[in-house]
């Protein structure tokens, strides 16, 4: 198992739907100030960052896909396991065909930044910038929808108990 891998398993969980939602929030957190900077990447487009920021957002992009995308899923379907919700979980399946899209838009995000720094230009700031609102645009909706999932599911589950 990698390191990262072990912040995935929400049954390590004591006090479940509180850290659930936490460890949600930090997640929805970073994935706002990454929005934020790729939007700012956007706005100066032609103009590149330094090659060390380009790692960093880079980097962070890697982990939003691998990592937070995941690990929101997993919080999700934990949080719904055991509840009788078949609205819910038609829409969980859908945020994950979601994640899914975001992430391929993440990984061609990463490909045309490092080839954009390779050359030490944008070849089409247009296209560039519109995938990197798809991208950022798309982690916000996410970011909405898995909120409003969370708040759902808890309320369903408190229904039940």
């Amino acid at each position: 198992m990698t390191h990262s891998e072990a912040f995935i398993d929400p049954a390590q969980d004591d006090g479940l739907s509180v850290s659930l939602r936490a460890q949600l929030q930090d997640d929805h957190d970073a994935r706002h100030v990454l929005c934020t900077e790729l939007e700012s990447l956007a706005d100066g487009l032609p103009a590149l960052p330094a090659p060390a920021r380009v790692r960093r957002l880079c980097n962070q992009i890697e982990t939003v896909t691998s990592l937070h995308f995941r690990r929101a899923d997993a919080i999700l379907a934990g949080a719904a396991a055991g509840l009788d919700l078949l609205p819910e979980r038609d829409t969980l399946e859908q945020i994950r065909d979601m994640h899914v899209m975001d992430a391929t838009h993440g990984e061609d995000l990463i490909g045309v930044l490092w080839d954009s720094t390779a050359r030490g230009t944008v070849a089409r700031p247009g296209e560039f910038g519109y995938m990197l609102r798809c991208f950022f645009d798309g982690c916000r909706r996410a970011i909405a929808l898995e909120s409003m999932m969370l708040t759902l599911i808890e309320k369903d589950a408190s229904q039940v108990h």
